[in-house]
């Protein structure tokens, strides 16, 4: 009997990279291999890797020399690097030992191909003007359906390396989205996470005049789809057209990722970033306008050169007045080949670190607020409901509240309607409608 091939694969960063390895996973999955986990023995072994931080980077080398230590022992083993720190540092993996395959970003749809013995040529991202379509049927133990539509970036912000590692903006076609959504809606999931790595540029290196709005009233229209949750999108991307599909499509949540990285004009100026703190609130204030409870989330960096105590003060009191849910808070790390690397005042570690502190107490003091504000509205959610916990069933709200429901019987992947009820743990209990 021939023995079953098996895979491994570990993913670092975004949730773009997490949809990729599920959807190469699949395929391998459909080839006949089977799945496992990635400190088990296997034949193949997938590192999709991040660059957004030194961290992340240490953490895919990490990776790729776990599985090079299984290839010492099984030669016969492949090791397969991908990812955002392979597209940019393809030689510093080389240098880690044998590595069977590096494949670009544009080409996780050949890892396959390149396992069972295919030439897959290593590209510059730069070159590649066309979406590598990726398709799945399942995302595991998922109970929610995470889809790319949209991959690269057109911004190149002083900080960041992702618009190098990634390439241009290049949007999935809408025919191949919705064929995704109908076949994920089949297999039961009824909540779908819009994302990609500039989302708001949806469409737009097509020049079809088809943008993120009209893809959204297309999904919407779709049997069995009960909830659509955007990822993050860039401020000044939130077109009138996109909010009138927002006001006019009921299952889109009220909630938003918005991107702001600085509360300081000043500093925003200097990242590249191409909007003000004002223009930033109001986009917010439209936003509440058509989603009065919305829960806003928000990315913030600290730390960038030149962010003096002055400027982060700024950062810290705008942030203070400003009505949201929750920070994601990074710490600026130095990006090889970014601008921000030769750009004066670098700020110091412990400096960077007090500040992030602080933000962060802050994310927490901001979070409690607004659940407290939804208690006392008697606030309307819907959830799929993913596990049971204790005597609850849980899961995350159409307002990025976690929500704990008592019931007799909910099955995983069910959708709730409940009103908030009182706070619980880390979320809220609600009553089932």
């Amino acid at each position: 009997m021939t023995r079953e091939k098996s895979v491994a694969a570990i993913t670092f960063g975004c949730k773009v990279n997490q949809y990729e390895t599920a959807c190469i996973l699949d395929a391998f999955t459909m080839a006949g291999y089977q799945v496992v986990h990635f400190d088990q023995p296997a034949d193949v072994y997938i590192i999709n890797s991040c660059t957004v931080t030194n961290r992340t980077d240490y953490k895919s080398r990490n990776a790729v020399r776990k599985a090079l230590k299984r290839k010492e022992h099984n030669p016969a083993v492949q090791v397969v690097v991908t990812g955002c720190y392979a597209q940019r540092n393809p030689d510093e993996i080389r240098l880690l030992g044998p590595v069977d395959h590096i494949i670009d970003n544009n080409k996780k749809n050949k890892i396959l191909d390149a396992v069972q013995g295919a030439a897959v040529a290593f590209e510059d991202i730069d070159n590649q003007h066309d979406f590598a379509e990726l398709f799945t049927t399942s995302l595991q133990e998922h109970t929610r359906a995470f889809l790319k539509i949209q991959d690269g970036c057109d911004y190149y912000c002083a900080y960041c390396a992702v618009a190098y590692a990634r390439g241009p903006s290049r949007s999935r076609s809408p025919e191949n989205v919705l064929k995704q959504v109908r076949s994920l809606t089949a297999h039961g999931y009824k909540e779908f996470v819009l994302g990609g790595i500039n989302m708001g540029l949806y469409g737009r290196d097509a020049n079809t005049g088809y943008h993120l709005s009209h893809l959204i009233r297309d999904i919407a229209d779709i049997d069995g789809v009960e909830l659509i949750r955007l990822s993050s999108v860039e401020p000044l991307l939130f077109t009138p057209d996109l909010l009138d599909a927002i006001a006019d499509t009921p299952q889109v949540c009220p909630h938003f990722h918005i991107p702001l990285q600085s509360g300081c004009d000043e500093i925003l100026a200097s990242m590249g970033r191409d909007y003000s703190t004002a223009q930033y609130a109001a986009t917010l204030e439209k936003l509440r306008q058509i989603r009065p409870t919305a829960a806003f989330g928000i990315d913030i960096i600290t730390g960038l050169p030149g962010e003096t105590d002055d400027a982060f003060e700024t950062t810290y009191r705008f942030l203070e007045q400003l009505d949201f849910c929750y920070l994601h808070v990074f710490s600026y790390s130095q990006r090889p080949g970014t601008r921000a690397i030769s750009m004066a005042g670098q700020v110091k570690g412990d400096k960077i670190h007090q500040r992030t502190s602080r933000l962060t107490a802050l994310s927490q003091a901001k979070k409690e607020l607004y659940r407290q504000r939804m208690i006392k509205q008697n606030t309307t959610v819907r959830a799929v409901i993913e596990r049971k916990i204790d005597a609850h069933y849980t899961g995350l709200t159409d307002h990025y509240l976690r929500l704990y429901v008592a019931a007799a019987s909910l099955q995983k992947g069910e959708i709730v309607h409940c009103t908030i009820a009182a706070p619980y743990d880390d979320g809220i209990t609600g009553t089932l409608l």
